[in-house]
């Protein structure tokens, strides 16, 4: 059995939390944090009690649940959330494995179209497991910390949940619902911590990537879709997996995005993919990078950004290929210039990462972003 890991805070069983009144409230706490536990970052289903009505992967769907009314299986009503069978003396529960390990900021428990069948309470457990014991394969002894206790759930709601201070580091949740009935949706809202290897500096990553820390914190417009899906892994299914803009209809304009890196790195080449864009590809694409200890550099007027990659021609459906200039600098950040607007699926910026230590040595701030 591999060593266990404590993902409490403060040396305490669980952190506080405040349940947020609105949605808004809900979207604006949890904008810089991505959904750990969704489909389209690797989380999975590891195991669950009972998925009579409607199976437990439908938590993990990216989208918001649907309804569709007269609509039955062989079962009952077809719903699109996770729903157990009635009358459960005890409690029902689903085991899951996230994208990627990270510290855990808050939740939302979102009863979907569930209506008189919601799960009335629910509560949540987490803890991480090391590679070695999940190579090992068989009955995983899971070290579960309660870092949600019981809170209602009324119907067809989001409910948000928000930690004073995020969890320490993991790669499981369990939900329990009491006794039993319907959930739509699971948002588990984190920050990726990446455990880097030795010989990271001296390898090419891609420093954008959601698995390695990259993550979007501002953009100027995400009117089709959000920014966010850039650093996403593989190469998405259909636009709606990518970064699209609305139409401009000003002379010059232009759209950006600005993507903080998982840390600060050397960059030498990156990946523009417009896959399935084919009549709304942007005519061009420029990169700037900057070094700034702030997440979002854009609210610094002062911040000086530097050219990495000049004005470059796209084409439609196509992976686009480049070397990028000052590669003896150091970045923590890059944007995207996208002009005059359209949609991209993905950029890979790849990089040798520089810890804190190697930019000590050169005299420099650390950038390690993970503090």
């Amino acid at each position: 059995m591999g060593n266990r890991q404590s993902i409490g805070v403060g040396g305490k069983e669980a952190p506080g939390f405040t349940r947020l009144s609105s949605d808004s409230l809900g979207k604006q706490a949890f904008a810089q944090y991505i959904d750990l536990a969704c489909r389209s970052q690797g989380g999975r289903i590891v195991d669950v009690s009972d998925e009579f009505f409607a199976t437990a992967d439908n938590l993990l769907a990216p989208g918001d649940a649907v309804s569709k009314p007269n609509t039955y299986t062989e079962n009952g009503a077809w719903m699109d959330g996770w729903e157990t069978r009635r009358h459960n003396p005890n409690h029902d529960w689903v085991i899951i494995k996230l994208g990627f390990a990270g510290s855990i900021a808050g939740f939302d428990i979102d009863t979907g179209h569930f209506n008189g069948n919601q799960a009335p309470v629910a509560a949540i457990d987490a803890c991480f497991v090391d590679e070695e014991t999940l190579k090992q394969g068989g009955n995983i002894d899971f070290p579960w910390e309660e870092i949600l206790p019981k809170v209602d759930l009324g119907p067809a709601a989001k409910h948000f949940f928000l930690f004073d201070v995020p969890t320490g580091v993991c790669n499981f949740v369990r939900l329990r619902i009491f006794p039993d009935g319907g959930v739509g949706r699971l948002r588990v809202y984190g920050a990726v911590r990446p455990v880097w290897p030795l010989t990271a500096g001296k390898q090419l990553l891609d420093l954008a990537f959601v698995g390695n820390g990259g993550r979007v914190v501002a953009c100027s417009d995400q009117h089709y879709t959000p920014a966010s899906n850039l650093t996403l892994p593989g190469r998405g299914q259909n636009m709606g997996d990518g970064w699209e803009t609305k139409r401009s209809r000003v002379a010059s304009h232009c759209d950006w995005s600005i993507i903080r890196l998982g840390n600060a790195g050397r960059l030498e080449k990156c990946e523009i993919d417009t896959h399935h864009y084919k009549g709304n590809y942007p005519e061009s694409v420029e990169l700037d990078a900057c070094y700034s200890i702030l997440d979002d550099p854009s609210t610094d007027p002062e911040c000086a950004w530097f050219q990495i990659l000049p004005r470059q021609k796209m084409s439609a459906h196509q992976q686009h290929h480049f070397s990028l200039d000052l590669r003896d600098r150091v970045f923590t950040h890059v944007r995207m210039t996208i002009y005059p607007d359209g949609g991209v699926m993905r950029l890979r910026v790849y990089g040798r990462p520089v810890f804190d230590e190697d930019l000590a040595a050169a005299g420099k701030l650390g950038a390690c972003l993970f503090e």
